[in-house]
This record gives C-alpha cells, structure tokens and sequence, in this order.
C-alpha cells in the first residue's frame, strides 16, 4: 500500500452500529432532557404550526423537513404538537451524532476517536441549542452528515450505492436546509480529484444527485400544493407582495411561488450585500466565538487533525478544506442577525477534524509507546473526551438536573422569558377575536397565534399576518394597504401597534383591548 492510501475496504461490524446507535440514545438523552417543552415564538412557532399543517415556511420553503417533521408528529403522540416539532430537532441531532462517528469509522479512525468527534459536535454550544427548539439546523446538519459519511463511504470502499446515497441527500437536504447546497462544490471537487482512483464516480453521483433534486421538488409541489391556511403567502408574502414586485397572478403561479421561496427571495438582499465590511467582521466574529463551541483541546485538535488528514491523504485535506472555506466564505457575506446558527456545518467539519486530531495522537502512541504503557491510548482518549465535554457541559449542570432548557434568555434565542406565558397569551387573545378577524403582527407573536386559534382552537377563519416582512425596509408595503382596502368591510382588522401608515393612508387606528393586550382596530375615517 503506498504512502497515504486508505485501505481498499472498510468493515462495519455489530459493534459499530452498536456504538454509533449508543452516541445516538445519548445525544437524544441530552436534548429530549433540555427540550423546549412546548410553543415557541418566531421560526420556532412557524415551524410548529407548518409542521402540523404542512405548509411552506418562509424563504427557503423547507418543504422536505415539513414532510419528515410531520411524520414525527403523526407517529409519536407525546404530549402537544409543539413538544413533538421541538423533539423532531432532538431526533435529526442524535442521527447527526451517529453519522459523524460513522464517517470517522469510515476513515478508519478508532472508535474512541469517532466517538470523540460525535461528542465534541454533541455539546457544541450552537448545535445543542438548535437541537431543542424547532428548527430547521439539526436536520440540514444531519443530511450534511449523511453527504459526508456516504461520500466517505464510496471513496474508502469505491461502492457506488453509497455515492448515489450521497448525492440522493444531498438533493433532498435541500429541501431541510440550504447550507446542504453548499456543501456540493466541495463534493464536486473531491470527486473530480479522486477519478483516478475510482473512474465511474460521475454516474452514481449524478444519479443520486438527480434522484434528490427530483424529490426535493416533488416535495416542494406537495406541500405548495397542500397550502394550509397559514402557509407564508397567506401569512406574509401575500398581502406584502409589493416589496418584492410580485403581481397577485405572479403569486397565482405554483412555479415562480416556488421560484421565490426556494431561491431566498425575502433575504437574497442579505447575501454578499456589503463584503468589505461584513468579511472582517464575520471573521472576528467567527472565531472569538469558537471557544464557546468547543473546548481549547478539541480546537487544538482540529488543526492537528487538517494537518494529519491532508499528510495522510491530501484529497480528504482538500474536502474538508473546501467544504469549510466554502461554507464560512458564503455565510461571512450573509447579513443576517442569527448569523451563528449557519455555522453549523462548519462546526460539524471541525468536529470531524478534532476527530482526526485525536485519532493521529492515539496512532503516535500507539506506536512508540504501546509496547511501555499498553492501557495509554484508551486513557488518553478518555482524557481528551473528559477535558472537551465536560467544560461545555459543566455551565448548565443546573439545567440538567431540573430538566430545563439550558439557553433560555441568552441573545439571539428564542427561549425567553416571555415564553412561559406565551400559550396562554396567545390563546386569550385567539379566544376572543370576532370570526373572520384579521390580525397584523409582529414575527415574533405571528406564529403562536396561529396556533392557538388553528390548532388548539380550531379557529381557521382567523388570519395573521406579519407586517413588515422586510426587514431592509421599514413601514408597510403598499400592498398591504390595498390589502386592507378590499377586506375592511368583510372583516374586523386589528395591528398589534400604531402604525402611522395606516393613518396617512386615509384609516383610523382605535385603540381595544383584546384579552389584556391592546389592539388598534383599523377604521374607515368618516368623510
């Protein structure tokens, strides 16, 4: 075997599968304990309500997580429909931790190395709080996790069953979350580079990639096609279409409703908006922020493990490489305010390479002092586990014992104080609005009034609508006036705040109460 090469095939025995669904139950263990326990504002709320209706969610439609999410919902009658949206996140993070110990194994690492990588990825900061609220970062991390540890697969084993799999998730993680999109350049390239070694690559890639395109966009038909009431054209894009020049026939089309969705068109503005300044400063960001996902010898590690992969195989050094420069290069020019929750696959990649760190430290010792110390590798690779979880682990011990989400208050987190009051606000309010009643409001409050009144109460003749869905632009779109101008006689309509549009547009603003919470009924102004 020459220098570098990994040998030709790769065995998977029951202990593997054993071990890899162990880290699993683990990871499961932590989330299902610190899980949310129920309605959640903002996405989160989105997503639960959509889930259980399944509908298309804001910019990019998340149609394929709708589908797999409300499968879990359907199947698993545990508590309410919230708690179950909120446990799907808990389920797609524990299949990520199994398939990153499964593409470590993949490279022939030890198990104890494996492990180390599924670990580290499990109490990383960022992924452990995704990984119990409803989102959509959990299971894109896992359908990247999948691309890897298939794609791995095929390169050590040269099968072409497992790059078509790769490629089938690849095209379906669209459909979870788009950062799986970026992982294909990365995936193209190391292809490419390693035709010599495996000549037939491009068949079963683009077989596989085609299968998933096609069944992202099955999916993305489907669940446009279903279109529940509170879908994110009747909730948003709709009555705000003019923000974006979209037509009422434009939003009558299935395919450019699909177009818009899918291709971000509510934050394409975002992207690469301004490099200069957003570069630098996601730079700096990024990295003072690593010490907060994983532990100073993990991130140690990580380089060990670049350096150690690359020495060992220089293609794997330019896979994970690429997919890392990649993923940051697009996510540092994306001007959005949760920006740390897209790097998550970017932690998943370094998880993976402190993975390899280890593994080089345990063959080093493995080496020149097995013969001396014979139990030193497994006490070392116990150590490295203890010194990197424990750290991250050790701030929410309280939480842990309570059984309480580890992250609430923290900024830029859904899980806040005004949540414990968040269903029964919602519902007060959802109880006593008049039929048909439309009601403008703010993100935040949006989708847990939907479900309250569509899903606790049944309530589907009450409409909530987001008012300024573009966040690069302030006050009303005119459309939303027109809006209001065709439903005013018909319906009751309510802003949850003054919005001086509105009064410059020829209405009164009167203010009610609904519940305990104060409403502004919009009013024809006598003439």
């Amino acid at each position: 075997m020459t220098q570098g090469a990994i040998p030709p095939s790769a065995r998977f025995n029951r202990r593997d599968l054993l071990w890899a669904a162990s880290l699993a139950a683990l990871g499961l263990g932590l989330y299902g304990r610190t899980l949310a326990p129920g309605l959640l504002p903002g996405d989160s709320g989105e997503f639960q309500v959509l889930a259980f209706q399944v509908g298309l969610a804001h910019t990019t439609g998340y149609p394929v997580y709708m589908l797999l999410a409300k499968l879990l919902v359907t199947l698993i009658p545990l508590r309410d429909v919230a708690y179950r949206v909120n446990l799907f996140s808990a389920a797609m993070g524990a299949l990520t931790l199994a398939s990153v110990y499964l593409a470590g194994r993949t490279l022939l690492w030890s198990r104890w190395a494996a492990s180390y990588a599924a670990l580290t990825l499990m109490v990383s900061y960022t992924f452990w709080s995704q990984a119990v609220i409803a989102e959509v970062y959990t299971p894109g991390a896992c359908f990247v996790a999948l691309v890897l540890a298939m794609t791995l697969w095929w390169y050590t084993t040269g099968r072409p069953w497992a790059l078509f799999l790769a490629g089938l998730c690849g095209g379906l993680g669209l459909g979870v979350h788009a950062s799986v999109g970026l992982m294909a350049p990365a995936m193209g390239l190391f292809l490419w580079l390693s035709r010599r070694r495996w000549p037939k690559w491009w068949w079963p890639a683009f077989m596989g990639a085609a299968a998933g395109f096609a069944l992202y966009l099955a999916a993305f038909l489907a669940v446009d096609m279903h279109a529940p009431p509170a879908n994110i054209f009747r909730a948003a894009y709709g009555p705000s279409r003019s923000f974006w020049g979209l037509t009422e026939t434009d939003l009558a089309n299935p395919w450019k409703r699909i177009w818009f969705v899918g291709t971000a068109g509510q934050w394409r503005s975002a992207a690469f908006a301004d490099p200069g300044r957003l570069m630098p400063e996601r730079l700096t960001q990024f990295v003072r922020g690593l010490p907060r996902e994983f532990a100073w010898p993990a991130l140690g590690l990580a380089v060990l493990g670049l350096v150690a992969l690359s020495w060992r195989d220089w293609r794997l050094g330019v896979l994970f490489l690429s997919a890392l420069v990649i993923q940051l290069g697009f996510y540092f020019n994306y001007d959005a305010w949760d920006i740390y929750v897209f790097y998550i696959p970017s932690y998943l990649l370094l998880a993976l390479l402190a993975g390899a760190g280890l593994n080089a430290l345990l063959q080093f010792i493995e080496r020149w002092l097995w013969t001396r110390v014979s139990t030193l590798p497994v006490g070392v690779a116990v150590l490295m586990i203890v010194l990197s979880v424990w750290p991250m682990l050790a701030p929410y011990r309280g939480a842990l014992r309570e059984g309480k989400v580890p992250f609430a208050g923290e900024q830029a987190y859904p899980y806040d104080h005004h949540v414990d009051t968040l269903r029964y606000t919602a519902m007060t309010i959802a109880s006593q609005l008049e039929p048909n009643a439309i009601v403008f409001a703010d993100w935040y409050w949006l989708y847990p009034y939907y479900y309250a009144a569509h899903i606790e109460l049944g309530r589907t003749d009450l409409q909530f609508v987001e008012m300024a869905p573009r966040n690069d632009r302030g006050g009303l779109a005119s459309s939303v006036v027109e809006f209001i101008r065709e439903e005013i006689d018909a319906r009751p309509i309510y802003f949850t705040q003054r919005m001086q549009a509105m009064e410059r547009a020829g209405f009164r603003l009167t203010p009610v109460l609904v519940g305990s919470v104060q409403f502004y009924r919009v009013e024809r102004r006598s003439p």
